[in-house]
This record gives structure tokens, sequence and C-alpha cells, in this order.
């Protein structure tokens, strides 16, 4: 039994369409995925903070009537003792 031309070119290209495109639908979804991790809303509900800090600490330090430094670069307030922010991690 004799595979013709077609048949051939057939069997190659679904050959690379399955070689090929199942890896790039994968970097593709996975680009995609880290795309969308960077959207603000995304960020908004993860936990993460983007802006000034008003946790804990913060309220804990002005409650113990602690003198807290203030870190320039995000905002956060920080014990006396600290030597780096305990948001940014930026030294005091």
């Amino acid at each position: 039994m004799a595979i013709t031309t077609a048949e051939l070119a057939l069997r190659l290209l679904v050959y690379l369409c399955v070689l090929v495109g199942a890896p790039l639908c994968f970097v593709l979804a996975f680009r995609l995925m880290d795309y969308g991790a960077k959207e603000t809303l995304v960020e908004q509900f993860s936990g993460q903070r983007t802006g000034r800090d008003t946790g804990q600490l913060n309220a804990y330090f002005r409650q113990a009537g602690v003198e807290a430094t203030t870190c320039n670069v995000c905002g956060a307030a920080n014990g006396p003792d600290y030597s780096y922010c305990h948001t940014c991690q930026e030294r005091l």
C-alpha cells in the first residue's frame, strides 16, 4: 500500500501541528496568565498592597505610643530598632 504525496503532506502537517502547536499553546497560555496577574484589579484583590501601609503595625505603634520611624519610600511605620522597612525592605 503506497502513500500518496497529498496524504504524506497531510500527515507531516498534522505532525508539525502537534509537535509545535501544543508547546506553543502552553507558552502562550502561560504568558497570558503572567500578563493577567499584573493587572491592577488582580493586584487589588490578591492581598498585595501597592499603596501606603496602614496595617496592624501602624495601629500598634500608635496605640502603644512608640515613636515609629516612617519609611521614605512606602510610608509604612516601623519600630525604633528597625534597620529595614517591614513592607518594602528599604533601608531606613
